[in-house]
């Protein structure tokens, strides 16, 4: 088990600093990616939101999702990061809102 599971945010910072380490903020947060696959095979991207990217694209690959199964050969091309959920939710409806292939490689040659 993790030494700080479970404690308060307050906890941690003290039990870091108690042990002479410098306190790290990313530790109590992770960050949420917004981010644009790309599969060759059927000539679409995907758009979506999570909290661990390396995860979501692999679930992407292996038929873990509904949206993307048709096709196993899912590759990152963009990311943005956000420290909440909620803006990453925001950004993702702001992308698939313009509904643009055009706007996606944009997005992309960024």
């Amino acid at each position: 088990m993790h030494p700080l599971r479970g404690i308060s945010s307050v906890g941690r910072v003290l039990a870091w600093h108690a042990r002479g380490q410098r306190f790290e903020p990313a530790i109590l947060h992770n960050m949420f990616s917004v981010y644009i696959i790309y599969s060759n095979k059927i000539d679409q991207y995907y758009i979506g939101q999570t909290e661990n990217i390396e995860n979501r694209l692999y679930r992407h690959n292996n038929s873990g999702s509904k949206s993307t199964k048709k096709a196993n050969d899912w590759v990152l091309m963009y990311t943005e990061e956000f420290p909440t959920r909620v803006l990453a939710v925001k950004r993702e409806a702001e992308i698939k809102k313009k509904k643009s292939r055009v706007y996606l490689e944009s997005l992309i040659r960024s």
